[in-house]
């Protein structure tokens, strides 16, 4: 099987995302291996290891895709999940349980003690028949989990919600996505016109 880039978007960390042949089967390989000597020398090993052992420590939960190796210390190889972004699909397009299963999945995700942390990037929501799919652990976080940190993935969950479930934001909702938009122009990772929003 050839290789196929999914991803080279450059940048200072951005890895070259590619689907390539694992045991016969498509893997995802998140490669840091040509990326610039600072990257490649001191900041990838520590990067690659640390997603490792977030997907490590979830594994088992469906909808987070299994990690299978460290490669050279500076690339992460992973199942290869056939999905479409959840950005893909028109409002009341996804059944009602598609919602439920996100929600079960983010739940599962931090009682293991992790955050995900940049679940409002649409391309890291992946839906694969009515299972949500939840990919791209460079940013999450491993650890105690305080009130604050679940409230980010939980406004990612309002955001979806309102745009795909429309009929199901209640007036409650609607309060919370109001005081998370306020909070978030503090929020010092998500400049204006960032394609998450």
């Amino acid at each position: 099987m050839k290789a196929r880039v999914l991803r080279d978007k450059g940048g200072f960390l951005s890895p070259v995302v590619s689907v390539v042949d694992h045991e016969g089967r498509p893997a995802v390989l998140k490669d840091y291996r040509k990326k610039n000597a600072v990257t490649r020398g001191l900041l990838a090993p520590s990067l690659v290891k640390r997603e490792f052992s977030v997907l490590r420590h979830l594994e088992g939960i469906p909808g987070i895709p299994k990690a299978y190796a460290v490669v050279e210390k500076r690339a992460l190889l992973l199942e290869y999940i056939e999905g479409r972004t959840i950005n893909k699909f028109k409002p009341g397009e996804l059944p009602d349980r598609v919602f439920q299963r996100l929600c079960e999945l983010v739940r599962a995700m931090h009682a293991r003690g992790v955050v995900h942390l940049d679940l409002r990037q649409r391309k890291n929501i992946l839906i694969a028949g009515e299972q949500p799919w939840l990919i791209d652990f460079a940013n999450a976080w491993k650890g105690k989990l305080s009130a604050t940190l679940r409230a980010v993935d939980e406004s990612a969950l309002l955001k979806f919600k309102q745009r795909n479930w429309p009929h199901l934001v209640t007036d409650a909702d609607r309060e919370a996505i109001k005081s998370h938009k306020f909070l978030r122009k503090f929020w010092i990772f998500s400049p204006r016109g960032r394609s998450a929003r």
